[in-house]
């Protein structure tokens, strides 16, 4: 009888042995598992990550390069000058360089000189800071005031005088919109907000250049 209950001590003991070896590999088997798991998904979203940025960056130099032909197809050249303009500007305001450069297309569809382009488009950037209009929107209102008889700006208390097209029109407008909203977008970029927006402009220069 003893005999018997050593044996089965022992075919006990040896089965708890190996279900513990068992166990065991069965851990590090799933342990392993996790950490192929870990580096698959590093991999997977590095490679995402890699893939976004570089679409961000595509989009952000087909937005900028989109924005520059407008303004050359509606000067029928390319203005060096109103580019540099749009890129000073923006690090002077809340304004991206491809948003200023669509607002120099708008009014450069009605007002061909470039010096007077840069006035009305300074000018439109205090509107557009002042009232928080879309800068696109606010230089359609510009342009439609400067390039013919409507004054789209009366509702804002803005008065112009002058003939469509001429110089005393511009300086009118120019002059009025600096005297009710003048300052705005530059003091406006010294705020948190402005700041911030300023860094996402920056980033967005970066990504153009990649």
């Amino acid at each position: 009888m003893a005999g018997k209950i050593q044996q089965i001590i022992e075919v006990i003991t040896k089965g708890a042995g190996r279900s513990e070896k068992q166990i065991k590999g069965v851990s590090g088997a799933l342990g392993g598992l996790a950490k192929k798991a870990g580096v698959a998904a590093a991999a997977y979203f590095g490679t995402r990550a890699l893939l976004d940025g570089i679409k961000q960056s595509v989009d952000a130099f087909a937005k900028q390069e989109l924005a520059e032909k407008k303004l050359e197809v509606a000067l029928g050249k390319t203005s060096n000058k109103l580019l540099s303009q749009a890129s000073a500007l923006q690090k002077l305001t809340m304004f991206g360089d491809e948003q200023i450069i669509e607002a120099q297309a708008l009014i450069g569809s009605f007002v061909k000189e470039e010096d007077a382009i840069a006035s009305a488009t300074k000018a439109t950037l205090d509107l557009a800071a002042a009232k928080g209009m879309d800068l696109v929107v606010a230089a359609d209102l510009v342009s439609k005031t400067l390039g013919s008889s409507t004054n789209a700006l009366s509702r804002y208390g803005i008065q112009v005088t002058g003939a469509v097209g001429s110089t005393e029109r511009l300086e009118s407008l120019t002059g009025n919109l600096a005297a009710v909203f003048g300052g705005q977008a530059t003091e406006q970029s010294n705020t948190l907000a402005g700041s911030l927006e300023s860094m996402t402009n920056s980033i967005g220069d970066a990504q153009e250049a990649i």
